[in-house]
């Protein structure tokens, strides 16, 4: 198994300190696999996985890219890494949620369900959907979506400010996101708005940086390096707490102003035309 090895030289002052040791074992036959040997195999993957993410919070880590197979009605949830419970684990195959026209807002979350049988303790990932806002304790949020009678759920976007349509959409704002110390912000709408922003005339050292920064993240970036670009955008000195819904007003409202032609703020939000004949 992994570990440290201290090794004192006799008859010497020399002192070998904290030699990191990898075992890796050997399959061959007419050798007898020692328990030893099981152990390195069921540890490793685990205790990377526990020292890359140790301190971070609940939620997604990466991937788990969401679809929606409109056919058969299928919610499908792409492979990736979330951390449940404060332990971590793979999704390695896609997970499909049958949903139905309901007209009411549904929640898509994960849970972990824990069975044991006589070998061994099994850590269930379990996808459903609810009708409650709030998360009980040990799941996650993906997505949220309200779909109406003889429409599809939609799973792209026409621009960044298309994410936040209230129907037959899925809405990917409010996802926990995993974070250092505390949850980011789903890294995919960044990325949306990371793209749009490159391509307005405004776009500075600052902004291009903070869009080159989302663009080459695979995970969640720390959530005060937003709230910080947000506040500077905005004229003030330093970030404050924000919510997932204030991110991504504050992000729609910078957007608007880089695209408004005399350069005047907006609310991110336009009230709706009625034409009328």
């Amino acid at each position: 198994m992994n570990g440290f090895v201290i090794s004192l030289m006799e008859n010497t002052k020399d002192v070998k300190e904290k030699l990191m040791e990898n075992r890796y074992p050997l399959f061959e036959t007419g050798r007898i696999l020692k328990k030893e040997a099981l152990e390195v195999i069921r540890d490793y993957p685990r205790d990377l996985l526990d020292i890359l993410y140790e301190g971070y919070t609940d939620g997604v880590i990466r991937g788990l890219r969401l679809s929606s197979d409109h056919e058969n009605r299928n919610l499908i949830i792409g492979k990736g890494l979330i951390k449940l419970k404060g332990e971590v684990y793979q999704v390695n195959k896609e997970i499909k949620v049958v949903y139905t026209h309901t007209e009411q807002r549904r929640y898509l979350r994960l849970k972990c369900n824990e069975k044991k049988d006589k070998d061994f303790t099994v850590n269930e990932i379990e996808a459903y959907l609810s009708d409650e806002k709030e998360n009980k304790d040990g799941e996650i949020l993906l997505c949220d979506f309200l779909l109406k009678s003889g429409f599809v759920l939609r799973d792209t976007y026409l621009n960044f400010a298309d994410m936040r349509s209230e129907y037959d959409t899925i809405h990917l704002i409010n996802t926990d996101y995993a974070g250092y110390g505390e949850k980011s912000f789903n890294i995919e709408v960044l990325k949306a708005y990371a793209k749009e922003y490159l391509s307005t005339k405004k776009c500075e050292e600052t902004d291009r940086n903070f869009c080159y920064m989302v663009l080459n993240s695979m995970e969640g970036i720390d959530r005060s390096i937003i709230e910080n670009y947000i506040a500077f955008k905005e004229g003030k000195l330093k970030g404050t707490h924000l919510s997932n819904k204030e991110i991504y007003t504050g992000l729609l409202d910078i957007l608007a102003v880089a695209k408004n032609t005399d350069g005047s703020r907006t609310t991110g939000f336009s009230p709706k035309k009625i034409l009328v004949d």
